[in-house]
């Protein structure tokens, strides 16, 4: 990879700018919550996509959109399933949902604009795969089913990373190169939903909605053994990040791809350090 085509911090933070500039609405805003980005996953696609030789233009038009349809799912995801009788929580409802179906319904009016039909044909359908897996996720804890690590990881996985899999996978040169950075893709994407519900953990003392609640649903399990268990998966994850960026070739991409895995280890010392003090 030449360095002329070396992704750096301002190319993916005006990607980012991109994305909110187009979901700007201060009466949305008023109501909703706005999900964070996923900026990881952001970098990770807009580094492969350069490596697979697309033009820096047409590699931020992808990158923009896909994160533009992440936003919308996201959104959707913050819709509460119990309902509220009051007309603030119903506006609150409402607003979420219609927020949701604004943000995605931008990435559709981007990629028309760009001539860009095939990234289109590519996002629907991966859209479709996501919404399957939020389903099945949800009916598996309405049912209060028991679903193996392999089950909840593959729901998990499709959910956070479906929409960006799904470019690899289109764009990709080689039957490799789309193994490779589709699994980085996964792996990044566990590290980062598990910490998060580490700190959410030791800070808010909840269990979220995810594979902390997964892990306490197991017959016997306790919050220390499910704390335990997170903190266990965390540090587990990102050693196996580490050892798929060290296979990679050339070594600039390598490199780079160490710094954003690096990102995690960090925060995972971070949490420690302020863990042992508390």
């Amino acid at each position: 990879m030449s360095k002329e085509l070396s992704p750096n911090v301002e190319e993916v933070r005006s990607i980012i700018e991109q994305i909110y500039k187009r979901i700007t609405h201060s009466y949305v805003e008023h109501y909703v919550d706005v999900p964070s980005m996923a900026e990881n996953r952001l970098e990770l696609l807009y580094l492969f996509l350069l490596e697979q030789g697309m033009p820096k233009e047409k590699a931020s038009v992808l990158c923009t959109a896909t994160g533009l349809v992440q936003l919308g799912l996201d959104t959707h995801e913050l819709v509460k399933n119990e309902y509220d009788s009051s007309q603030s929580a119903e506006r609150n409802r409402q607003l979420t949902v219609l927020a949701g179906d604004y943000y995605s319904s931008r990435y559709y009016h981007l990629l028309a604009s760009a001539g860009e039909i095939q990234a289109i044909q590519v996002l629907s359908a991966a859209i479709q795969r996501v919404n399957e897996a939020k389903m099945r996720l949800y009916i598996a804890g309405r049912d209060s089913k028991i679903l193996s690590d392999e089950e909840y990881w593959e729901l998990r996985n499709t959910i956070d990373t479906g929409l960006y899999v799904a470019v690899v996978e289109e764009y990709s040169d080689s039957a490799d190169r789309r193994r490779f950075w589709s699994d980085l893709m996964k792996e990044t994407a566990k590290v980062e939903s598990v910490i998060g519900e580490w700190e959410q953990l030791k800070w808010q003392e909840q269990v979220p909605f995810g594979f902390a609640r997964f892990l306490l649903q197991k017959p016997g399990a306790t919050l220390a053994q499910v704390l335990s268990g997170v903190e266990g998966k965390a540090i587990e994850l990102i050693g196996l990040c580490e050892q798929m960026v060290r296979t990679l070739h050339p070594a600039e991409t390598r490199n780079m791809l160490a710094s954003i895995t690096a990102r995690y280890s960090h925060r995972i010392s971070r949490l420690k350090k302020v863990i042992e003090e508390m």
